[in-house]
């Protein structure tokens, strides 16, 4: 009879262990998400009238461009702010983050520096029109 108590009783330990790795299992897999990001570094940013012209370093080599609208820095309750500016400081060099969730475009964050007598920053000519400053995301960066 003490024998089968002592086995009924590790018979017990060993179920119990198995649910509770079971539960903690689908406990993680709810820390998973859909949001991924990709961080480039700035080369120069021009700034217009309605937009940013951001010039970024590609993967290996050459560079890309992409025009963000100066009207994503506003947000709204139906539509919340697509462009955020961070201001660095010191020998960190610029970068842009790109945040997208299930693939789709979230938002873009530039960190740069925000005193416009540095190098990084330009101005586009005057009578230049930028296209794309009515865009409602950004196209793929291409790396």
């Amino acid at each position: 009879m003490k024998k089968f108590l002592m086995s009924l009783a590790i018979a017990s330990v060993f179920v119990s262990f198995a649910f509770a790795e079971a539960q903690t299992r689908t406990k993680n897999e709810k820390k998973w998400t859909s949001m991924s990001y990709v961080n480039v570094p700035i080369v120069k940013i021009l700034e217009a009238k309605d937009g940013y012209v951001v010039i970024y370093q590609k993967n290996k080599t050459g560079v890309g461009n992409v025009v963000i609208p100066k009207k994503w820095i506003k947000g709204s309750e139906k539509e919340p702010r697509k462009l955020k500016l961070r201001n660095i400081q010191g020998v960190n060099g610029a970068y842009m983050t790109v945040i997208k969730d299930d693939n789709k475009f979230k938002r873009v964050v530039l960190s740069i520096p925000m005193d416009k007598s540095k190098r990084i920053w330009g101005v586009v000519d005057s009578g230049k029109q930028l296209e794309g400053t009515d865009k409602d995301a950004l196209e793929e960066l291409e790396l």
